[in-house]
């Protein structure tokens, strides 16, 4: 065999290697994805529903789209919507004007290029009879809410709101209203209204703070 067909038959036999790894090899598998629900009990009339999304080896899945899906009881879709995850990997979906009952809520992640797709399906009850909403992992809850007040523009200086309250397991939530006042760069602590913003403290005649629990 001369040196010419030697060659050759090298430069083959190179490509078809090549070549045979690109079609054998398998390719960089997505990660796997896992989507839940953080309330842990009924849901308040305009509450809200906290959803995570999160891989097997990163916890937080942040700046993803979840679709959101509610159906009556008579199969009937009353709700449909899309909501981005945050940093936190928790993304909010706020039911407003829901009448009370129970509901099946489907919430999907289509998955991309990094990260497979996931779903999950659970029946949720809205009560108007419910004033503390439980959540999983309260902490995490409360650093969502505040990166989503920061990322929200404009906001009225009197303005009807749920108030929050956390422990260490569960929401506290209730009905007031507020308005600006003579302590009006002055939050309480650990309080946000429906839309995530920190609620300015009140006072009394004699100027103190009036606890928020009593408003």
């Amino acid at each position: 065999m001369e040196i010419k067909d030697i060659i050759i038959f090298v430069v083959i036999v190179f490509i078809a290697a090549i070549v045979g790894s690109m079609i054998f090899s398998p390719g960089v598998e997505a990660e796997h994805t896992t989507l839940s629900i953080l309330n842990t009990g009924d849901i308040a009339e305009n509450g809200t529903v906290y959803v995570k999304l999160a891989g097997d080896t990163n916890g937080s899945l942040s700046d993803k789209k979840v679709n959101v899906e509610l159906k009556n009881d008579k199969g009937e879709v009353v709700y449909a919507d899309s909501v981005k995850t945050h940093s936190t990997g928790v993304g909010i979906i706020k039911l407003e004007n829901m009448s009370a009952g129970k509901y099946n809520v489907n919430i999907t992640f289509d998955g991309d290029e990094n990260y497979s797709a996931s779903s999950i399906s659970q029946e949720i009850t809205i009560s108007g009879d419910v004033t503390n909403e439980s959540v999983e992992n309260s902490t995490l809850i409360e650093q969502t809410l505040e990166e989503d007040s920061a990322s929200q523009t404009g906001s009225s200086s009197s303005t009807s709101h749920t108030t929050y309250t956390y422990s260490s397991s569960s929401r506290s939530s209730s009905s007031s209203s507020s308005s600006s006042s003579s302590g009006g760069s002055e939050y309480y602590d650990n309080y946000y209204d429906s839309d995530g913003g920190r609620v300015l403290k009140e006072y009394d005649s004699n100027g103190k703070v009036i606890d928020p629990d009593s408003l």
